[in-house]
């Protein structure tokens, strides 16, 4: 995944990040997981499955940064602790991105 294709696939990610080298490496690191991200349906209270965790913890910062409820520093810092946190376990890092379910527990969506 490259940063325009994050920005066409996530239209909350502001553009004004695009020339970042940051977020240049933030999408290598994780385009897989950013591939399977879906936003979470407001109705989810449980966090949702691995789509929506790795929306949650991949892309969220970027979505309120861009409607101006975080400041660009911040936000440029936060991907940066999180590319930090990958360097020290890159193998297994997209494991911790998923918070741990009880086996059996049924797949997460809103009730019908």
């Amino acid at each position: 995944m490259s940063v325009a294709e994050l920005i066409a696939h996530f239209p909350e990610v502001p553009r004004d990040l695009a020339g970042e080298p940051v977020l240049a490496e933030f999408v290598a690191a994780f385009g897989p997981q950013l591939r399977h991200a879906l936003k979470p349906a407001p109705c989810m209270r449980d966090g949702g499955d691995a789509p929506h965790a790795f929306y949650t913890r991949l892309v969220n910062d970027l979505a309120i940064y861009g409607i101006g409820l975080a400041k660009r520093e911040r936000t440029l810092a936060r991907l940066q602790a999180l590319l930090d946190e990958y360097r020290k376990q890159p193998a297994t890092f997209a494991c911790t991105l998923v918070p741990a379910k009880p086996r059996g527990t049924p797949p997460a969506g809103c009730p019908p």
